[in-house]
């Protein structure tokens, strides 16, 4: 199991930085990359039926599976209402491997680029681990990623820590496959209406009241803050499948 610190922006124009630990699980010639909590609920799921919390927003995910045999990428999104869809990562990792060279995390490194996403990433891989993964949806080096960032340093994975992850690995089926453009009408249609399921379903809108008790909140008002939230984070790390939200 490979940890990651993985920092981003949500929104470019502000200072504010979000972390997250995230691991990597590389077995049987299948790598699964999530969070930390991810990878608990998972399990939990896998052991119990039951999962960890959910995310709010459908862009700001990071749940990649790949069979490394025949270059087969998948990017996983959970809904809040935990509807699972998958994305099939097309574009090329076209990498340019570069005479640069350096030491990172205890291991000799060297330096490669490639272009994704709209984004062009800087990379530093290492052939001391001849595993050809890495964060996220990059592979193909002939060694592991230890670090790769976007050249605005608007999204950054460095490796921090190496253990044995154990003999079984759980995860997420697969859910719907969609392709990016489905993705987009789905987030646009969920930032219109949020909580159109809730409605539908009559399940109020509640939040904690600051002393650990559930509080309705008019739904309107918690729309009209997500809806927010959503336009006010819009850098994903697919920066050429942006949707524009208004």
């Amino acid at each position: 199991m490979f940890t990651y610190d993985l920092y981003y922006k949500p929104n470019p124009l502000k200072d504010n930085i979000v972390s997250e630990k995230t691991v990597l699980d590389v077995k049987d010639q299948v790598s699964i990359f999530r969070t930390e909590e991810e990878k608990q609920s998972d399990s939990l799921i896998a052991l119990t039926g039951l999962g960890l919390g959910r995310k709010m927003r459908l862009d700001d995910q990071f749940y990649v599976t790949k069979n490394l045999i025949e270059n087969i990428t998948y990017k996983s999104i959970q809904s809040v209402y935990r509807d699972i869809y998958s994305v099939k990562i097309t574009e090329k990792l076209d990498w340019e491997i570069l005479p640069d060279k350096s030491k990172m995390a205890n291991f000799n490194v060297q330096k490669a680029e490639v272009n994704y996403g709209g984004r062009n990433w800087i990379a530093w891989f290492t052939n001391e681990i001849p595993i050809q993964d890495g964060p996220y949806i990059f592979m193909g080096l002939p060694g592991l990623i230890v670090k790769i960032s976007d050249d605005k340093n608007d999204y950054s994975f460095s490796l921090t820590e190496i253990k044995n992850g154990g003999e079984k690995i759980y995860y997420r089926n697969k859910g719907s496959e969609l392709t990016w453009e489905q993705f987009q009408k789905l987030a646009i249609n969920y930032y219109s209406d949020p909580f159109a399921r809730m409605k539908s379903m009559g399940v109020p809108v509640k939040k904690d009241d600051g002393a650990g008790n559930a509080a309705s909140v008019p739904m309107k008002q918690e729309t009209d803050r997500l809806k927010k939230v959503i336009r006010d984070n819009n850098n994903p790390i697919e920066l050429n499948h942006r949707v524009e939200y208004k």
